[in-house]
């Protein structure tokens, strides 16, 4: 019993020079990763990395601490697929900003990683699917108008019950530009 309470003694200071640790390298903008760590400190500091390097549009970097993060034990599904989520958004953007096909598979992989089982994320799943087809199409230069896997991802997501009113509304905006352009 009092093994078990020093261990949990030491646990907690440990913890708390990690937090003091990680918000004292945030308050002077310096790094705080321990490649060989999976801990919630660590994955915030990650995540304060990639937002730093999206701001110096450094996609590359950003992709490569995405997939880190995806890939790290014990993060539930819901952090997974928020964490891919704003992967896919932020390497859409990135592709057409840097006029690159080179994201593409990374989109598609995170992607991959939004849970089906959570309903929150089946909207937004299927929009990236379509944001995914709509870039490649961008990109290659090839004719969106005739082109029937974005027209039937069109109609499935207009079409469908589960699909919320602000993805339809912004997948419709979208195809409007693309028909009329």
């Amino acid at each position: 019993m009092i093994s078990f309470q020093i261990y949990n003694y030491f646990l907690l200071q440990q913890l708390k020079k990690t937090s003091v640790e990680f918000f004292n390298s945030i308050e002077v903008d310096r790094e705080f990763l321990d490649e060989n760590d999976d801990s919630f400190y660590n994955i915030l500091s990650k995540l304060k990395l990639i937002q730093k390097n999206n701001n110096n549009n450094n996609f590359e970097i950003s992709n490569k601490l995405y997939k880190e993060i995806i890939n790290s034990k014990g993060l539930g599904n819901i952090y997974i697929s928020s964490i891919s989520a704003h992967a896919s958004y932020t390497l859409v953007n990135a592709s057409y900003s840097e006029n690159t096909s080179s994201f593409l598979d990374s989109i598609s992989y995170y992607i991959e990683n939004i849970d089906d089982n959570l309903e929150n994320y089946y909207s937004i799943k299927k929009e990236l699917k379509y944001l995914l087809v709509v870039t490649e199409l961008d990109l290659s230069g090839i004719d969106y108008k005739n082109n029937t896997k974005v027209n039937d991802l069109y109609n499935e997501i207009y079409n469908s019950d589960l699909i919320s009113s602000s993805i339809k509304e912004r997948v419709k905006k979208i195809h409007e530009f693309h028909l009329f352009k």
